[in-house]
């Protein structure tokens, strides 16, 4: 199963896949603290993971990997686009305001405990590769959003930058060991 989570990542950890060093990051941004919520120290928090769930209570959230003190969710609770999240030792809307504008980092593996999920930030330094003949079209670099949905965004061989959308039909296979295989509609690469 692939799931896409985050497009930033921090404190990189090494593993070796055949000839090739795979960085795989140990803290995965989760989302962003909008706002406050009431007077209890409870803050509005804008999810980046695919599975809000994850926020669980008891899960550790970091403001900073190993900058700053974590912060252990008590509790959790969607509304609307958004989740209420408290905090453990924030008991008042002046701890809470303290957040306000800050993104909170997942252990990449509390984030996907089981190990089989593939985050966006797996996907940078890959080579973008057409399925057909193996012209390699550019790198990975980022991950975006242009409201339509998401972009691979791409550093092309001639020092442009392209975009790929992340559409089932035309991604073939997402190796993070290795590649992104797709098949490109026809006139996007020329």
């Amino acid at each position: 199963m692939l799931v896409f989570l985050c497009n930033i990542c921090y404190n990189k950890v090494i593993e070796c896949a055949e000839d090739r060093i795979i960085m795989k990051q140990a803290f995965l941004e989760a989302g962003r603290v909008r706002n406050t919520h009431a007077l209890k120290g409870e803050v509005k928090f804008e999810v980046w993971l695919d599975d809000g769930d994850a926020l669980r209570p008891g899960l550790v959230l970091f403001p900073a990997p190993r900058e700053e003190k974590p912060l252990r969710v008590v509790s959790s609770r969607k509304q609307g686009d958004l989740f209420l999240l408290s905090f453990e030792g924030v008991g008042d809307v002046d701890a809470a305001s303290a957040l306000k504008g800050r993104t909170l980092y997942i252990r990449r593996a509390d984030a996907d405990p089981k190990g089989d999920r593939i985050f966006f930030a797996d996907l940078f330094d890959l080579p973008l590769v057409e399925d057909r003949d193996g012209t390699v079209y550019g790198t990975v670099r980022d991950v975006t959003d242009r409201g339509s949905g998401h972009l691979l965004v791409i550093a092309l061989p001639d020092g442009r930058e392209g975009y790929f959308p992340m559409v089932k039909d035309f991604i073939v296979k997402l190796d993070p060991e290795k590649e992104v295989r797709v098949r490109a509609p026809e006139g996007l690469f020329s």
